[in-house]
C-alpha cells in the first residue's frame, strides 16, 4: 500500500486526537469498577461519552463512584451505572450478564478489572536454610488461599469473558460499529517478574496465569474470525487499596523521588497516575489492530526488578 493510499484509509479528520480515541456512544462494562484502577477506567470512559456499567460485591463503593462522577458535572456526555454483583461464581456472572442484556443490545468493551490479594507469607522472615524456608512457606500458607486467589483473579475472567461474548459480538452485528466489542484483562507486573516479591507466590502465579489466559483467548477468537480482541494490562505501583500510598508521601519532592527509586525500585521515581493508566486503556480499546498484547505500565520497575528492593505493599482483600 502506498503512503497516499494509507492516509486515504483514515478518512477526513481521522488522525485527530478526538477521532483516534473516540468512545462516545460506547457501552462499557468494568468489573470491580467502584475503586482503584477500575474507578479510573470507568470515570475516564464516562467523561468521554461512554455509558459505563460498574460492578462489585459491595454496594457502598459502587454508589460512591456514581455519586463522585455526578459531582464532576459532566452530565450529558457519559454516565456510570452501578450494578451490585458477584462475578466470582458462574451463577453471579450469569445473573450479571442477564442484567446487562436486559438493558443493552450490545457492549463495546468488557474490562475484567476485579481482583484480590489475600496475603502471603514473608519468605525473608525466617532462617534462610532449607529447613527454615520449608517451615515458613509450607506451614504459613494454605491451599484455600491459593485456590481463592486463582478463582477470582483468573478463572472468573474466563467465565465473565465467555458470558459476555454474545453482547460483545453484537456491537458490530447489531450496533453497526466497525468492530465487535473488545476485552481488556487486568494482570500485573507481578505476573511477569521472576521474583516472588517477598513470598507472594500465590498472587504472582495467579497474575501470570491471567496473562496466559488472555493470550489464549486472543488466539482462539482470532483463529475463529470473531474479530473480538483481547489484551492484557500489567500495571506496576498505583495508589489503590492494594498499594497504600498517602498523598503526603507522594508530593513529587526530591526526597520522595529518591524514595521511590531506591526503596520501591521505580526508575521514574514515582507511582503511576490516573492519567497514565487511562491513556494506556484508551490506546488498547480503540486500536482495532491490536490483540494479544501484553502492556506493562510500571515506570520501569520490571527493568530494575532483579535488584533487591524493599516492597511497600499493603495487602488486603477487596
Amino acid at each position: 500500500m502506498s503512503a497516499t493510499a494509507l492516509f486515504k484509509s483514515t478518512g477526513q479528520g481521522g488522525l485527530e486526537v478526538s477521532s483516534l480515541f473516540n468512545v462516545e456512544g460506547w457501552i462499557a462494562v468494568v468489573t470491580g469498577g467502584g475503586t482503584g484502577l477500575g474507578l479510573v477506567t470507568a470515570t475516564a470512559l464516562a467523561e468521554n461519552g461512554a455509558k459505563v456499567y460498574i460492578t462489585g460485591r459491595r454496594a457502598e463503593p459502587l454508589l460512591a463512584a456514581v455519586e463522585g462522577y455526578e459531582k464532576l458535572g459532566n452530565k450529558g456526555k457519559g454516565s456510570i451505572v452501578a450494578i451490585q454483583a458477584d462475578v466470582s461464581t458462574k451463577e453471579g456472572i450469569k445473573k450479571f450478564a442477564g442484567q446487562i442484556q436486559a438493558k443493552e443490545k450490545w457492549i463495546n468493551v468488557l474490562i475484567n478489572n476485579h481482583g484480590v490479594s489475600l496475603g502471603a507469607t514473608d519468605i525473608n522472615a525466617c532462617e534462610q536454610t532449607p529447613e527454615g524456608l520449608s517451615k515458613q512457606m509450607f506451614e504459613g500458607e494454605t491451599f484455600e488461599t491459593w485456590l481463592e486467589t486463582y478463582k477470582i483473579n483468573t478463572a472468573s475472567y474466563h467465565f465473565t469473558t465467555f458470558g459476555f461474548l454474545p453482547l460483545l459480538a453484537a456491537a458490530k452485528t447489531v450496533g453497526g460499529f466497525p468492530e465487535p466489542g473488545n476485552i481488556v484483562n487486568l494482570s500485573s507486573m507481578s505476573g511477569i517478574t521472576k521474583t516472588s516479591q517477598r513470598g507472594q507466590f500465590n498472587y504472582n502465579a495467579g497474575k501470570a496465569a491471567t496473562i496466559s489466559l488472555s493470550h489464549q483467548q486472543a488466539t482462539e477468537f482470532a483463529r475463529r474470525g470473531l474479530g473480538i480482541r483481547v489484551n492484557v494490562v500489567c500495571p506496576g505501583y498505583f495508589p489503590s487499596g492494594m498499594t497504600i500510598i498517602p498523598p503526603e508521601n507522594n508530593t513529587g519532592s526530591e526526597a520522595h523521588y529518591n524514595e521511590f527509586r531506591q526503596q520501591w525500585g521505580i526508575p521514574f521515581g514515582r507511582p503511576g497516575k490516573a492519567v497514565d493508566y487511562a491513556q494506556c486503556i484508551f490506546g488498547l480499546i480503540t486500536n482495532q489492530y491490536v490483540t494479544g498484547a501484553e502492556v506493562v505500565i510500571d515506570g520501569g520497575w520490571l527493568l530494575e526488578s532483579g535488584k533487591s528492593f524493599l516492597l511497600h505493599v499493603n495487602v488486603i482483600s477487596s
